[in-house]
């Protein structure tokens, strides 16, 4: 019988998508958009299982266009909320990275 093999895959990372004070709000939300997929992307490539994203509860505009993105452009993952215990109601989400 064999060792098990340690996990390779990376704890998960978080990622807050504030932007600093005094920022062009204009555009905020496509820069938040943009950075986004940048970090899912580089987390897929990197082998990570998961990743949460910090947007804040806001309005909800950030986070429901972060959930559409996930279900229409990335089938590998499944987004779900991040533990309240740690991010608060509603104010991150968890995205879990399926890997082959």
């Amino acid at each position: 019988m064999t060792p098990d093999k340690p996990s390779t895959r990376k704890q998960p990372g978080v990622v807050d998508l504030h932007l600093k004070p005094g920022y062009n709000q204009g555009d905020a939300v496509d820069r938040q958009l943009a950075r986004f997929r940048g970090e899912l992307e580089s987390a897929i490539r990197a082998g990570a299982a998961e990743i949460v994203f910090i947007h804040g509860a806001g309005t909800g505009r950030l986070k429901d266009e972060i959930r559409r993105i996930v279900a229409e452009d990335y089938p590998s993952c499944s987004w779900q909320d991040a533990p309240f215990s740690r991010f608060g109601v509603g104010g991150a989400t968890l995205i879990v990275i399926k890997h082959r």
